[in-house]
Formats: structure tokens, sequence, C-alpha cells
């Protein structure tokens, strides 16, 4: 059984009065060790689906209506909210995105870090402080003893997303969710963020779910990729079949918006429109709007996506694995 195994997990929100569906019928598997990256653009839904899994939507509000989220062989949405504690931040943890934003800006570094030490860990504040500046060494912050001592506000960008890091593996988690772990960060800082977290999972052994929706950054850590788009997976496979054999014609778009030579005056791709909000969402096919491919049928019925737990599945009623591609030539298919 997968480490992580999320199945046909669908999400309502409430707002002013209408109840309006976020995540639609999500089915995905994280191995032990495995990298699996959720990418596609903002609003598409990768961040509501880690919010999901670590338990942290709005009960007044996000509502779990089909789908089960199963961690070592317990359903997580059928955890009560003190039973959640238990799992979050320990076995299941997250680097949030925007690590300035996501500390607490009037405590230490090192009382947030002891903190989770304490509270899931049990640990006096002696061996606290002492694990904490072992944690920092390990996400190669200098002078850790020192630093365990500043606020937030006294760290760089690269800086506060180490100690986003540290936080996260405090416990040595068996999974790690990381939002856009890069997110404003230079090149040879993400490079740097990037190859320690490649380095903790190999020295570990944990499943790490990537959020992101640089390609770049996907070929470089994940084996395989799931294409979000308003809150469905529209194409998940292995990431070199991906990247050699895009079925959807959103994922084909994505490909083509990636810069390829680098030179100055390059002409960048980019999808016409843009994602739907969910109160507006198109009937059919969410894509359906910005395709070059749409048919009348894809105003008429919501494409499933082929084999969810196979190697390369799409959702898509003129791409997929299972029938033939069209003949016609299209500006942004490959």
């Amino acid at each position: 059984m997968a480490l992580l195994d999320v199945n046909d997990l669908s999400l309502t929100l409430r707002s002013d009065g209408t109840t309006l569906t976020a995540l639609r019928r999500l089915s995905f598997q994280l191995e032990a060790g495995e990298t699996l990256a959720l990418v596609g653009e903002s609003g598409c839904g990768k961040s509501m689906t880690a919010l999901a899994i670590m338990g942290l939507l709005p009960a007044a509000s996000a509502r779990i209506t089909t789908g089960t989220i199963q961690f070592d062989h317990q359903d997580l949405t059928r955890l009560s909210p003190k039973s959640y504690r238990q799992i979050r931040g320990q076995r299941i943890a997250m680097i949030f995105q925007y690590a300035m934003r996501a500390l607490n800006p009037v405590k230490t570094v090192g009382a947030q870090l002891m903190e989770v030490l304490q509270l899931h860990l049990n640990m006096t504040r002696r061996a606290a402080r002492s694990r904490a500046i072992a944690l920092l060494e390990r996400v190669k912050i200098p002078d850790a003893a020192r630093r365990l001592n500043d606020y937030p506000h006294q760290m760089s960008g690269g800086m506060s997303q180490r100690v986003m890091i540290a936080m996260a593996i405090a416990c040595q988690p068996q999974v790690l969710i990381a939002d856009e772990p890069t997110t404003a960060l230079d090149v040879t800082i993400q490079a740097q963020i990037l190859q320690l977290l490649r380095d903790i999972q190999r020295d570990t052994g944990m499943g790490l779910l990537l959020i992101t929706h640089d390609l770049g950054v996907v070929a470089a850590m994940a084996q395989r990729v799931a294409v979000m788009y308003a809150g469905q997976i529209i194409e998940q496979a292995s990431v070199m079949e991906l990247f050699d054999n895009p079925i959807h014609p959103y994922t084909q778009g994505l490909l083509r918006s990636t810069p390829k030579s680098g030179l100055p005056g390059e002409r960048l791709f980019a999808i016409p429109g843009r994602v739907p909000p969910l109160n507006a969402l198109p009937s059919g096919c969410a894509f359906r709007n910005r395709c070059p491919l749409a048919r009348a049928a894809c105003s008429e019925q919501i494409p499933e996506l082929d084999h969810p737990r196979g190697q390369h599945g799409a959702a898509c009623l003129v791409n997929a694995p299972s029938r033939p591609r069209p003949e016609e030539s299209y500006d942004y298919i490959a």
C-alpha cells in the first residue's frame, strides 16, 4: 500500500450562501522515498489539495464530500481534530508558501522550533534547544546557536525558507508537503533549497509532495507528476513520459510556455485566457474556453481521467491514451 493514497477526493466551499466545488475527484498515490509533483497555474487547486491533506481547511466553510485520504492504514478524513493534531506536524509536515508570512513575527526562530519539538516529542526545554540548534545546522544556517535568538525579520528569504524546512523535518515526518518552496528566491538560493530537500529525502526516505508551477523544478526533483486545472487532475504520468509525450492540451500549453533558448528577444508563448474562478466554471470541460481542440461535446461532458492509477492518464474528450490523436495542427500543440 502507498504511503499516502488520495482516492476520489472532492471538496466544496461555502461562499456567500453558495456551494462551490473546489476539488473534484482527485486520485493519486505517494510512495516512500518518492517525489510527486503537483503542477498547474495559480488557482488550480494545488495548495487547496495540500491543506485538505493536512486537515487545515476551515471547518465552517470547507467540506470533503467524497473520497478518502489514506495514511498508514487510516483515513484522515474521519479523524477527530485531536487525532489529526497527533499526525500533523509529526508524521505529515508541510513547508508553507512564503516563509516570511508563515513564521510568527513576534517569536524568535528558536522559540518556534522548540515549540514543535516540545509539543510533538515531549522534549524538555534544554533538549529542545539542543535539537533546534542541530536542525538549523542540518539546513545549513551558519552560527546556528546565535541565529536561534533571531526574529524572522532578521533573516533573508532564503534563511527563512531554511527555518521553515527545519521546522517541517523536526519530527522526521514520513510525508513532507512542500508548497512552492522556492517562491521569491533567486536562482542560486533556489538550487540550494532543492538540493537540501533532496539530501533530506535521501537520508530519511520520506515521501515528498512538491507543489510548483516551475517545470524546471519538476524535471530536476520529481519521479511522477500530476497536472491540475480548475480543481481537477487532468493528466498524470511519470516525469519522462509527461515531458516526452504530453497528452492534454493544457499540459502541452504549459510545456510550450517554458523558455527554450534563454536568448535575448526570445518570444515566450502564453496560453490564452486564464483559469476560471470557481463561481464561473464553464459547463463540461473547464479548459474548453482556452482549448484549441475544443469540440461541441466538450461543453456537455466533464472528462474523466483515463487510468487514474495507471502509467499515463489524461482527462480529455479529444486526446487520451485510449483514443487516436486528431490529425489537425494547432497553434500551441507541440
